[in-house]
């Protein structure tokens, strides 16, 4: 559809979608889809670094260009910057009208009442959603059903492997549904045959935490509390801890010294250990790093362990929300969608902040030749869990004090052995439970 005559039908839309509910007696306030024409200036905020920068100001340029009239101020800064910032901004009540989110964040300004609900732009047509799996969709709402935010990357988690190293020792690579045990058991494998570490530690994660309960008929939060018992964590610290005891994965002591280093200086991709488990959008980074360090090896990329509740992968999306103190609520809204749907705009973002969650835009960046191997692979992946339908990921407040924090300090007291597995469970369950509820 050409683009004036798409702006044009969304405003017949909003406006038809005013008199109705008015007609109806709908309420006193017009929904927001009908809060005046898409003109005027609108700011847009988002995390990254130069490169997404380069990228995001592309599509901008790509918006203003097809919506003669309309500009966009942007603003960024690096992850944690903006989240602080965003914090100060949404106490003060002067959020940018349209603020990127993710959804394990989200709650802290969603619960606060600093974002619009978007469900009635979705409703009148303002914003297609009709391209995105429900699923995903549905990890944009907050724990009161309530849609605030609009998907447009996902990351996950995964088990990046050292495909080379692998077959080199005659061993397979994790077969499609793999589980926990069976996990365990060829990690021990790979030791043996290496005499050396076979992956990262692995109960300071907090994304395989999280891969534990969901296969394990559990999750992180349940309406808005926490939506796990102490035994659930110590399990899967029981699990986490004999390995290490093993010698399986990486020593306590390594641990801490390579905490918090980035990608590029970790020991999968420096070739030391042949496993480890990263969100799957740091296999390209892995990739080139191992290149330049020891030429020759293909790195691969797994979903998660499966359990007795299935998969357990959650993703984790980026997206696209609005303030709710933006006066231009129906700009913001037609920025969003352009975003989201326009196919240029996605092959110049390129995929860049987690796989495009719009299914045909998706496809677009598989098939383009721009798109490295490393980049497809993940896209791939993605596309798999997308098609399996896996579970919304809701998330409540509280998220990065205990589970991006607490998860990491009582493993490593655990791992250090200055407490036990079922102590740590029960103060972390503790703490979760003051922090969330």
């Amino acid at each position: 559809m050409h683009r004036n005559i798409r702006i044009a039908a969304i405003t017949a839309v909003a406006l038809a979608s005013t008199l109705a509910l008015s007609a109806c007696g709908g309420g006193n306030e017009a929904p927001p889809s009908a809060e005046g024409e898409i003109a005027g200036e609108i700011q847009y905020a988002w995390w990254g670094g130069p490169a997404r920068n380069d990228k995001t100001e592309a599509v901008i340029d790509l918006y203003e260009e097809a919506t003669p009239g309309v500009t966009v101020k942007g603003t960024t800064s690096e992850f944690g910057a903006y989240f602080e910032n965003a914090s100060v901004q949404a106490a003060g009540g002067n959020l940018p009208c349209v603020p990127q989110m993710q959804n394990r964040l989200m709650a802290d300004y969603a619960d606060r009442g600093a974002l619009l609900p978007l469900d009635d732009l979705v409703e009148s047509g303002a914003i297609d959603v009709s391209a995105i799996p429900e699923s995903v969709l549905d990890s944009g709402r907050g724990s009161d059903g309530k849609l605030y935010m609009i998907p447009y990357g996902a990351a996950f988690g995964s088990l990046l492997v050292n495909a080379t190293d692998i077959e080199a020792l005659g061993l397979p690579l994790p077969p499609e549904g793999y589980d926990w045990e069976w996990l365990a058991d060829w990690l021990t494998e790979i030791s043996e045959k290496t005499g050396g570490r076979a992956t990262g530690i692995v109960g300071n994660q907090q994304d395989v935490l999280e891969a534990w309960l969901r296969s394990h008929d559990a999750d992180y939060y349940d309406e808005g509390s926490i939506g796990f018992e102490a035994q659930d964590v110590a399990d899967f610290w029981d699990y986490a801890a004999a390995l290490q005891d093993a010698g399986v994965t990486i020593s306590a002591e390594r641990a801490s010294e390579t905490q918090g280093l980035p990608l590029e200086q970790n020991d999968f991709s420096q070739g030391t250990v042949p496993t480890l488990f990263w969100p799957a959008n740091g296999l390209g980074t892995a990739q080139a790093t191992i290149d330049q360090v020891d030429p020759g090896h293909e790195l691969q990329a797994f979903p998660l362990p499966s359990g007795p509740s299935g998969n357990g992968s959650a993703f984790w999306l980026s997206g696209l929300s609005i303030a709710e103190t933006c006066e231009n609520v129906a700009t913001a809204a037609d920025f969003i969608d352009f975003f989201v749907n326009d196919q240029d705009a996605a092959l110049v973002y390129a995929s860049d902040n987690g796989a495009n969650t719009q299914t045909d835009n998706l496809q677009a960046i598989l098939d383009s030749p721009d798109t490295t191997a490393a980049k497809k692979a993940e896209l791939s992946l993605y596309q798999t869990l997308a098609d399996e339908g896996v579970a919304p990921s809701v998330y409540s407040k509280g998220y990065a004090s205990v589970f991006q924090q607490a998860v990491t300090r009582y493993f490593q007291q655990v791992s250090f052995g200055e407490i036990t597995v079922e102590e740590a469970a029960e103060q972390f369950t503790d703490e979760a439970e003051s922090a969330i509820g």
